[in-house]
């Protein structure tokens, strides 16, 4: 599994076409998938928010959304663009919730396991507050 970056320094992975050119590089296709990482596609410049279907349709069409087969929840520190890797708290970031209700309301991606990649205290409690987050985010209206 291929996980985007976020494109930080010298790192590629932070563009479809990277991925996809990994992909195609590797004799057995049908070993790899895509794990997509909310913090780090937006760090690289991918637009969940505003921008989300299109980001989607875009994933789609160069890598294909059979290959996406996990998502790593987690809000960025960082502006979009900014190619810098800093996870944040569900809707503490500048995603927001806006961008988690894309992901969370898209019937396509209902099926792919999220795993949440926030940051942690001693009791790891945080964990329990994003997923609470997350789940009021379903049907709620984007």
């Amino acid at each position: 599994m291929l996980e985007m970056t976020a494109g930080q320094g010298t790192t590629i992975g932070y563009k479809f076409e990277h991925i996809n050119k990994i992909i195609e590089l590797v004799e057995d296709k049908k070993r790899m998938s895509v794990c997509i990482d909310t913090a780090h596609i937006f760090a690289a410049g991918y637009d969940i928010v505003n921008n989300y279907k299109n980001v989607i349709e875009e994933f789609d069409e160069i890598i294909g959304l059979n290959l996406l087969k996990c998502f790593h929840m987690n809000d960025s520190k960082k502006e979009l663009g900014s190619r810098v890797d800093r996870h944040e708290n569900i809707g503490k970031g500048f995603i927001g919730l806006k961008g988690f209700k894309n992901i969370m309301n898209d019937d396509r991606l209902e099926h792919i396991p999220k795993i949440l990649e926030t940051p942690k205290g001693k009791e790891q409690l945080e964990d329990l507050k994003n997923l609470e987050i997350l789940k009021s985010l379903i049907n709620e209206s984007i």
